[in-house]
């Protein structure tokens, strides 16, 4: 089952009120909240007030949006804090600070120790992590994201999927599968990027329906919730986004009906 969301990143410049009006608005039903601009690592108290507004919209916190990044030494106690204030059983996470074919083997040793031991203290919250598959880190490809999951083997150490700008379009699909047939997938980020020389422009989601009802029609039967989750908008316009919600709500109800 898929559930239509919304990441709060989308939108850097609104509070998180306004956010949450917009998801009620277009009819989604989760948001991932950010801990670069609306919900800080460590600060409780904020989480705990979005956590409150949010559920009294009647929408879920389907997970926290973190920018902790293994490999740079850093605590991930205060996202773990915040999260459990949040009410998110889950905080995306980056996969290192290189991409994974410039990366010596020793250091991929160390972001696998790494990962192992936050993924321990995160089991204490009751708390999985998932990576967020993006370039020039460890998850930039499925072999190396793939080969990762195995090297860490944690029950709550799991993975996001998006698509990757830098692998063809053609390869995309076969991308998903193999990290859905992992078992370790959990939410997707869910967006429409044309690449163009050496820029990027962001597209609204109807002009990739048919590649993103391809997508989902993996999880046509399978019971397991995932959020797929609207990241980047055209222009970061409201206008773009309602539309962005109206095909994500269809897409999940060809799948999940």
């Amino acid at each position: 089952m898929i559930k239509p969301g919304l990441c709060s990143v989308s939108f850097r410049s609104k509070t998180p009120a306004e956010i949450i009006s917009l998801a009620s608005q277009a009819g989604l039903t989760s948001i991932e909240w950010a801990s670069d601009s609306h919900v800080r690592e460590g600060d409780v108290t904020t989480a705990k007030e979005v956590r409150k507004m949010t559920e009294d919209a009647g929408l879920e916190v389907s997970s926290y949006g973190s920018y902790f990044r293994i490999g740079l030494g850093t605590d991930i106690v205060p996202y773990l804090e915040s999260a459990k204030a949040l009410g998110a059983k889950e905080i995306r996470i980056w996969g290192g600070p290189h991409p994974s074919k410039y990366m010596f083997f020793y250091q991929r040793q160390s972001l696998v120790r790494e990962a192992r031991e936050i993924s321990d203290i995160a089991a204490d919250y009751g708390i999985t992590l998932s990576t967020e598959c993006h370039s020039a880190t460890i998850t930039d490809t499925p072999e190396s994201l793939l080969f990762f999951m195995f090297e860490v083997n944690k029950e709550n150490f799991r993975t996001y999927w998006q698509p990757l700008l830098h692998i063809p379009e053609e390869e995309q699909m076969n991308a998903l599968k193999a990290v859905y047939a992992s078992g370790k997938l959990t939410n997707l980020h869910t967006y429409q990027i044309k690449l163009n020389c050496n820029t990027s422009s962001s597209h609204l989601i109807s002009e990739g329906y048919d590649e993103w009802l391809e997508r989902f029609s993996i999880f046509k039967d399978d019971k397991t919730v995932r959020h797929a989750l609207i990241e980047f908008v055209k222009n970061s316009s409201d206008e773009s986004f309602f539309s962005d919600a109206k095909t994500l709500i269809e897409l999940c109800n060809k799948v999940n009906n």
